[in-house]
C-alpha cells in the first residue's frame, strides 16, 4: 500500500498553506474537526487562469500522483458530528510548486459534502455559504466562485478514499478567472486502532511505602503507546484510602502486553491488605487517523502484604 501519513517532504503543507487553511476555517467557526493528511495513491490535479488571472499568473499547471511520480499530493478531510463535510488537496512539487484547493459544503448542522454544483463559494464564506480557494506559490486572495463534485467518497475520521471534482474562482473585482479539476483515489480505508484493559483482580499493599501494586495487561490490533492510568480506592477502619497511578505502555498487537504500577495514598494511612476498588483508563492516539483511542475498566481486587 502507498497511502501513508505524509512524509517529512510534505511537511512543509502541513506547516504552510494546510495550518493556515484550518486556522482560518476552525476561527470563522466553519470546521468541527481536521482529519490528519495522507498522500494520495493516485491523483491528479490541473488547473489553468485566464490571461492576467492573479492566482494562476495566468499560466497552466498540471500534477500527478502516483508509482514513479515525483510530485506530491495530499488530501485531508473535514467533519462535523461524523459527517464529511470537505476536503483539502495540497501539492508539493518537483519543481517546487506549492498549492492548496479547499472545497467545502455550506456551514450548517452537519451538512454533508455530496455530488452536484456548490455556486456562491467563497474562500471567506458566511454561515449557509460553501467554501472555495485555491492558493500557492506565494499568490491568495479572498476568492469567490463555484465547484462541481461528481463523486466524493469518505471513511472514518475525515478519510478521503475518492474524489473528482471541478472549480472556477476569480478574485474580488476580478473578470478573469482559473478553472481546474482534480482527481484521487485511495485503498480501503485502514482500520481504527482499538484498545482493550484488564486489571489483574490481585495486587499488593506495601508495607514499606504504604502503596497499592497494581498490574494488568493492554491489548491493541495496531502498534501504539498508550497511557495507563486510574484511581485505586479501599476503605480501612472508616477511613478511604485513595491513590492514583500512571505509566506508559508500549502495545504491540497479539499477546496481550504486561504494566504494572504503583498508587501512592494522598493521606496518611496506607494501602492496606484486602479488598480494594480501582477505576482505571488506557488512552493513545490512533497511529493511522490521529484521533484519541480509549478503553476504560471498572473492578475490585484484593491487595496482598509485600
Amino acid at each position: 500500500m502507498r497511502l501513508r501519513a505524509r512524509n517529512n517532504a510534505h511537511r512543509r503543507i502541513t506547516t504552510g498553506l494546510a495550518a493556515a487553511l484550518a486556522f482560518t476555517a476552525v476561527a470563522s467557526g466553519l470546521l468541527a474537526g481536521t482529519a490528519q493528511a495522507y498522500e494520495v495513491e493516485s491523483g491528479t490535479f490541473a488547473f489553468s487562469g485566464d490571461a492576467g488571472e492573479y492566482i494562476s499568473a495566468g499560466q497552466s499547471y498540471s500534477y500527478t500522483d502516483g508509482e514513479g511520480s515525483q510530485d506530491g499530493m495530499t488530501v485531508q478531510g473535514y467533519t462535523s458530528n461524523g459527517v464529511g463535510t470537505g476536503v483539502g488537496v495540497f501539492v508539493d512539487s518537483a519543481g517546487g510548486d506549492i498549492w492548496s484547493l479547499h472545497m467545502e459544503a455550506p456551514w450548517g448542522p452537519s451538512q454533508p459534502l455530496v455530488p452536484g454544483t456548490y455556486t456562491g463559494a467563497k474562500a471567506n464564506p458566511a454561515p449557509g455559504e460553501p467554501r472555495i480557494e485555491l492558493r500557492g506559490n506565494g499568490r491568495d486572495c479572498l476568492a469567490e466562485g463555484s465547484f462541481t463534485i461528481r463523486s466524493v467518497e469518505f471513511g472514518p475520521h475525515g478519510y478521503v478514499k475518492g474524489l473528482d471534482a471541478s472549480f472556477e474562482q476569480h478574485c474580488p473585482g476580478a473578470t478573469e478567472s482559473v478553472r481546474g479539476e482534480v482527481r484521487l483515489t485511495n485503498p480501503e480505508p485502514p482500520a481504527e486502532t482499538v484498545l482493550g484493559l484488564q486489571v489483574a483482580a490481585d495486587g499488593v499493599a506495601d508495607r514499606t511505602t504504604g502503596k497499592a501494586v497494581v498490574h494488568g495487561t493492554v491489548t491493541c490490533n495496531s502498534p501504539v503507546t498508550v497511557q495507563s492510568y486510574g484511581t485505586v480506592s479501599q476503605t480501612v477502619e472508616g477511613v478511604t484510602v485513595r491513590g492514583s497511578y500512571r505509566t506508559e505502555v508500549a502495545c504491540v498487537p497479539g499477546d496481550p502486553t504486561p504494566w504494572t504500577a504503583q498508587a501512592t495514598p494522598t493521606g496518611t494511612v496506607p494501602f492496606q491488605r484486602g479488598e480494594a476498588t480501582v477505576i482505571g483508563r488506557t488512552t493513545g492516539t490512533d497511529p493511522f487517523y490521529g484521533h484519541t483511542i480509549a478503553a476504560d475498566y471498572t473492578g475490585s481486587l484484593q491487595l496482598g502484604k509485600k
